[in-house]
């Protein structure tokens, strides 16, 4: 159920407003805390970086709940041999498979949130305004799970092939790329995938927590539901940190550097939590979508060298440590301050 939490978490709204079990009651409970999972991702080229490599990064952004409980975890994945699966290493939360990662062939995913009016109750229920749905079961999965089956592949289009044959319900952004130099935004909702792919001159591809695909965007049968607040300037302003840079200058450094913009702080791109907020999640409709939430985790996969460079809290203040992810164990190798 804690896989599913993403899931569950998108629903909520639209089923009744007197829950009929204690596990619905729980997850209304939990959903200001899960809607506050405001990442921002970045893939960039090879002719993006000074070293030459391929690099995947992003800034979670979740509950302060994580970051004050030390709920985030780094898990290493090593399948027995007779699987013929690459390890893995993963960036989550007590309790759940992944949130992003990277495996020992150079693939790796992040993720985004995001919310569409295609989002549905895969079951019978009854909605908040007492309108009771007939539903007939559909077999869905926790789109978290994708993550995880995305990296347990070592051929990058085999990868893409079970993205898009998972069965789900809700919207999410998944950000897929491999060592081999190449990397996209997987725009996935219930029924379709929008491939977001970038300027082939930026060397880079960047997503936050809105729907960035004109396929989209040009429909008139479904709705982007991001109720409005930093994902409408962080894309812009981390790009504004890279652009100058996109072509075989950049370094580690320079990308830490641009993932820890202030602009709106604290409910900015590197974010910290807004202690004298206004309304919570609920009452978004105020106009008001102040949410206490920070970047609980900052992030950089090196998919050529396989390493892992990784902090806890924002990339402005956390202590980053480098992990390599072999065959047989990850080993930190560093840890410092870039």
């Amino acid at each position: 159920m804690l896989n599913a939490r993403y899931d569950l978490a998108r629903i909520m709204n639209q089923l009744s407003s007197e829950p009929t079990n204690a596990l619905i009651a729980h997850h209304r409970s939990k959903q200001s805390e899960d809607n506050a999972n405001e990442c921002t991702s970045a893939f960039f080229t090879p002719d993006a970086t000074e070293s030459g490599h391929s690099i995947a990064a992003q800034n979670w952004d979740m509950s302060t709940h994580l970051y004050d409980h030390d709920l985030c975890i780094y898990l290493e994945v090593h399948p027995d041999p007779s699987e013929g699966r690459p390890s893995m290493f993963c960036l989550t939360e007590a309790g759940q498979l992944i949130r992003t990662g990277m495996n020992s062939v150079g693939l790796a995913v992040t993720a985004n949130s995001l919310l569409c009016t295609d989002d549905y109750v895969p079951i019978s229920y009854t909605d908040k305004n007492g309108v009771y749905h007939e539903v007939t079961p559909r077999l869905v999965l926790p789109l978290t799970l994708a993550r995880r089956i995305f990296l347990e592949y070592s051929i990058y289009s085999e990868g893409l092939v079970a993205i898009n044959s998972m069965p789900r319900h809700v919207s999410g952004n998944l950000h897929v790329s491999t060592g081999d130099g190449f990397g996209m935004a997987l725009e996935v909702t219930p029924d379709r995938i929008y491939k977001v792919y970038g300027n082939i001159d930026d060397n880079y591809v960047l997503h936050t927590n809105h729907f960035l695909h004109e396929g989209f965007s040009g429909r008139d049968n479904v709705k982007d539901r991001y109720p409005g607040g930093s994902s409408w300037f962080r894309l812009q302003q981390l790009e504004k940190g890279l652009r100058r840079y996109k072509d075989r200058k950049l370094t580690p450094k320079l990308i830490k550097a641009a993932f820890s913009d202030h602009l709106s702080y604290p409910e900015s791109l590197c974010s910290h939590p807004n202690l004298e907020q206004r309304n919570t999640p609920s009452n978004a409709l105020t106009g008001y979508t102040s949410r206490l939430g920070q970047t609980v985790a900052f992030v950089m996969y090196n998919l050529t060298l396989k390493t892992v460079t990784v902090c806890k809290g924002g990339p402005c203040q956390g202590v980053l440590q480098e992990f390599q992810l072999l065959d047989n164990r990850a080993k930190v190798i560093k840890g410092q301050v870039l």
